[in-house]
């Protein structure tokens, strides 16, 4: 699949490039950089509400950053940082997950602690997480950083949040 970007370059996506795929688009990675396409383009967030996310500058906040487009110009995703070899989160819920990897209640406490830290950060800016459910959130592998993932379904001052998880 061919997308381009606003500078029109054009940028190969293929299946080797792909990642995942949710409930609104297919990830896909290339040179360390993440391409949301929107499985429905009409789902497609607004430059607006880019610009408005632009202030969350954590590097653990994967934010939208450049519009994608089709080839006939219309936008169908975004770029964004790309999280490297992840974890969901939510394995460290379970009791046997934190045994195999030598989780100790005080790095739980620490990641806890980081985790509230960058929730209070967010919503100071005036975005609501609204959906904090256990799959927008990843940890790296040495379980020192979370990443707050599906930053697009964000609240912000200008638009609503697009997603809730039931």
């Amino acid at each position: 699949m061919k997308v381009y970007l606003k500078n029109k370059s054009e940028i190969n996506l293929t299946q080797q490039n792909f990642v995942a795929s949710g409930g609104e688009g297919e990830i896909y990675e290339r040179n360390n950089i993440a391409y949301k396409i929107y499985t429905d383009p009409k789902r497609m967030i607004s430059t607006g509400k880019i610009n408005e996310l632009s202030v969350l500058s954590n590097s653990n906040i994967i934010n939208p950053k450049e519009i994608l487009f089709n080839q006939q110009g219309n936008p169908i995703g975004y770029t964004m940082p790309f999280v490297k070899n992840p974890e969901f989160l939510c394995k460290l819920f379970t009791e046997s997950y934190k045994t195999q990897n030598k989780l100790t209640n005080d790095k739980i406490i620490a990641l806890v602690n980081q985790f509230r830290k960058d929730v209070e950060y967010i919503h100071s800016n005036k975005i609501l997480i609204v959906d904090c459910n256990e799959l927008n959130f990843l940890i790296d592998r040495q379980f020192s950083n979370i990443y707050f993932i599906d930053v697009d379904s964000y609240q912000t001052e200008h638009y609503p949040a697009t997603a809730l998880m039931d």
